[in-house]
């Protein structure tokens, strides 16, 4: 005898084959009783699509997908996304910082190389440095003998490290990076700087600047060197908000007082992360703005005074994808033309998940303006204007 949903079921399957019967779909709906990969919501989604004068429905949105497009509007900018081997295994990753080597460093004669910091749905616990290399700046893997992270994890519970900022000096590599920690009566924020001479053994590491208290942030170092001193930018806490700042050193160990910047065209917002590249006539910087809500969004900046005074463009990229539906992050950049004006873009950003990525996109500019492309016919070396390509020091 049937009961309650085994007679519901049978009146339904019924009623189903004499439909499909009369439209001449009964070898459809034997099939799909048959098939045991199908759960019954899909099942029946395909017999009522088979039903249906009008085209099938999508499936239901998962919001799973990357590259999921926000909206109908096609977006300017078409990115690949970067699959990166993080040591804690998530591959989620922000910070990018980008150095180009023309004949190629360490063993595996890699030409780019980039530090960045794992950050898996936002967790700084796993924010410490790691280094990846790539023959193409997009396909990117662990160098033999590289241990990860690159920078163990400071041992305080609330203790972690952060925005690496690399260059190539002298043949070696440049790393420096912060270091945040939670003590009793006040926040210590450090830089410090490591270097290499082939990728995989490291100096010990160098403080070279610290600061204590919450509003002295040392946020995102980012080092150039240009006729014979370095410099430095940082974004720190001021009376009236984040505010820019920019140092002078001789060796790229002890640095000038602090020289407040001012930033033009960031308008109800506030500079949070930059990088800084120098090239003939300028000095340009990708500059990641954030309000109170917060937003983080990228920018295009130049500087025509060694970098006291910016100029800010309005946003880089519209928020098209699902990867970057919430957040554009700090990014790296390389020049790879002077006519026209070429570079490679490497950028993080995160989803509603807080699910972090990095990013790559190829970018022209014209006059001050920079723009999307999707690739170039000619990008064979990068030019040496690149702060990671200068190798005059003495």
């Amino acid at each position: 005898m049937l009961f309650g949903r085994e007679v519901y079921l049978f009146l339904l399957i019924a009623v189903l084959a004499l439909l499909l019967l009369a439209t001449g779909c009964l070898g459809t709906f034997l099939f799909l009783l048959v098939r045991d990969d199908l759960s019954p919501s899909i099942a029946m989604e395909k017999i009522r699509n088979r039903l249906s004068n009008g085209p099938p429905s999508m499936l239901p949105s998962f919001r799973d997908a990357p590259y999921r497009r926000l909206s109908a509007v096609p977006p300017r900018h078409r990115p690949t996304l970067l699959n990166l081997h993080t040591s804690e295994g998530s591959g989620q990753a922000c910070h990018p910082d980008v150095a180009y080597i023309h004949d190629g460093f360490g063993a595996g004669r890699w030409r780019y190389w980039m530090a960045c910091t794992p950050y898996a749905y936002g967790n700084f616990v796993h924010e410490n440095p790691e280094l990846f290399a790539s023959h193409d700046g997009i396909q990117w893997a662990i160098p033999d003998g590289v241990r990860s992270p690159l920078i163990p994890r400071p041992e305080g519970q609330w203790d972690y490290n952060s925005d690496p900022d690399m260059l190539f000096l002298n043949r070696e590599l440049w790393l420096y990076y912060r270091e945040s920690q939670a003590r009793p009566t006040e926040w210590e924020t450090r830089i410090y700087l490591t270097t290499s001479r082939d990728g995989t053994n490291w100096s010990p590491r160098t403080e070279v600047l610290a600061a204590q208290g919450v509003a002295a942030l040392l946020m995102s170092p980012a080092v150039i060197y240009q006729a014979g001193h370095f410099l430095m930018w940082t974004v720190e806490k001021a009376a009236n908000g984040f505010q820019l700042f920019q140092r002078q050193s001789e060796n790229g160990l002890r640095w000038d007082a602090p020289i407040p910047c001012s930033i033009f065209g960031l308008t109800g917002r506030e500079p949070w992360h930059l990088d800084v590249i120098r090239e003939e006539d300028r000095l340009s910087a990708l500059v990641v703005s954030v309000t109170q809500a917060p937003d983080w969004r990228l920018h295009y900046a130049y500087s025509l005074d060694d970098g006291i005074t910016w100029n800010v463009n309005s946003f880089l990229f519209e928020q098209a994808y699902e990867f970057e539906e919430t957040v554009q992050y700090r990014a790296s950049m390389l020049k790879t033309g002077c006519n026209p004006h070429r570079y490679r873009l490497w950028y993080s950003a995160a989803n509603r998940r807080q699910m972090f990525s990095i990013a790559h996109q190829y970018m022209t500019r014209e006059h001050s303006n920079l723009q999307p492309v999707d690739d170039f016919t000619d990008d064979s070396e990068v030019v040496a204007l690149h702060k990671s390509q200068v190798e005059d020091l003495r």
